[in-house]
């Protein structure tokens, strides 16, 4: 009884272990793209592969046909970042990141907007994009040259982007960064001391 006792340990630890370390290996994946975005207009990525938190419901459609469909204020969408090939390759229905202006009467107010494209232009090298959300966007169409175009949407995960917003802050980096790592340490001193 007691040996199936010590083994039934030795399992949930390297079990905890286990869920422990991929925790710790997710939070410093996060932490080292969130720290290759040097400017405000780049996406935090790693292997040209990002995420963007969707802090509007302009694109809160029922469009349901292409390969990422219409997605919620507050929705995690991640992204793959483009090179110029892949900016000449663009096309009808693809959901694409860029720098632009958030408030048409405010032209100060700047951030990454994502849309899906309505139209491409290869000739002049540009898109006409546009919100899913019929209500907000009604006709306004947004019209951005490939140059500045940086991402194109490979999927989204619903209400995910307000806790990931939450761990770019200070206090979201210290709780969910700093202190584990900070009890993986003395974890660790401790197993050595043992």
């Amino acid at each position: 009884m007691e040996k199936k006792q010590n083994q039934l340990l030795r399992v949930l630890k390297i079990v905890g272990n286990t869920i422990f370390y991929i925790f710790i290996l997710i939070l410093l994946l996060f932490s080292i793209s969130n720290i290759s975005a040097k400017k405000e207009d780049d996406i935090p990525s790693l292997f040209n592969r990002g995420f963007v938190n969707v802090l509007t419901s302009s694109m809160d459609g029922e469009i349901k046909d292409y390969k990422v469909n219409s997605f919620k204020k507050d929705a995690l969408v991640f992204v793959k970042i483009l090179n110029d090939e892949d900016k000449a390759n663009l096309k009808k229905g693809d959901v694409v990141v860029f720098w632009g202006q958030l408030d048409p009467t405010d032209p100060s107010s700047k951030g990454l907007i994502i849309h899906r494209v309505v139209d491409v232009d290869k000739d002049l090298k540009r898109v006409q994009t546009q919100g899913d959300n019929k209500n907000t966007n009604g006709n306004i169409y947004e019209e951005t040259s490939f140059s500045g175009i940086k991402a194109i949407a490979t999927s989204k995960y619903e209400k995910l982007g307000s806790p990931i917003r939450y761990m770019q802050t200070s206090s979201g980096f210290f709780i969910f960064v700093i202190i584990p790592l900070m009890l993986l340490v003395v974890f660790e001193i401790i197993v050595l001391i043992r």
